[in-house]
């Protein structure tokens, strides 16, 4: 059974490891940004073939993926918002 690593609070350590974990956690944000950016767009232009061709069923589907990844984004930028020492 392996122990998990001490838990660093003071000190130079401490500050470089809240610097790394603000880091990841904007790495993560940002690539979750990046992906819904690309599909919304994909959902989009779907949307626009779907319409060309009159596929009605097809247009609201990309319709509300396009509105989800819309909401992704828009939760996303909250989550930047809401964290300290991010700038966006």
């Amino acid at each position: 059974m392996t122990r998990p690593p001490p838990q660093i609070d003071i000190g130079p350590f401490a500050e470089t490891r809240a610097k790394i974990d603000n880091f990841c956690h904007n790495l993560f944000l940002s690539h979750a940004m990046d992906r819904c950016a690309i599909e919304m767009s994909r959902a989009q232009e779907e949307y626009k073939e779907a319409e060309m061709r009159g596929d009605e069923e097809l247009m609201e589907e990309k319709q509300l993926q396009v509105q989800a990844y819309q909401s992704s984004l828009q939760l996303t930028a909250y989550m930047f918002e809401s964290v300290d020492d991010v700038s966006t």
